[in-house]
């Protein structure tokens, strides 16, 4: 018998966590720096506080959406994919 994988579930709309991650998600996504977004400014640049942009950041990495490297994080290639595709920001 295979296991199951479980998808990841988004977080309810209208949450904190839901407003972290969709923002996190835009801001890597779109029009991003070459070298990628440093972690330690998107509190301050997104007007949330550190707490939800971390606990953010390692949902939308477990979802495959974001690379970390270090105090860097970019968009992963699935995300860019589906920016090419369906931007986001229209």
């Amino acid at each position: 018998m295979h296991g199951h994988r479980t998808a990841p579930v988004a977080p309810a709309a209208g949450t904190l966590a839901n407003q972290a991650q969709r923002l996190v998600l835009l801001e890597v996504v779109v029009d991003p720096p070459a070298r990628g977004d440093r972690l330690a400014d998107l509190p301050r640049r997104l007007d949330l506080p550190a707490f939800a942009i971390h606990d953010a950041v390692a949902a939308l990495e477990r979802a495959g959406l974001v690379d970390r490297h270090g105090a860097l994080i970019r968009a992963s290639a699935a995300a860019l994919y589906f920016e090419a595709l369906w931007p986001v920001a229209l």
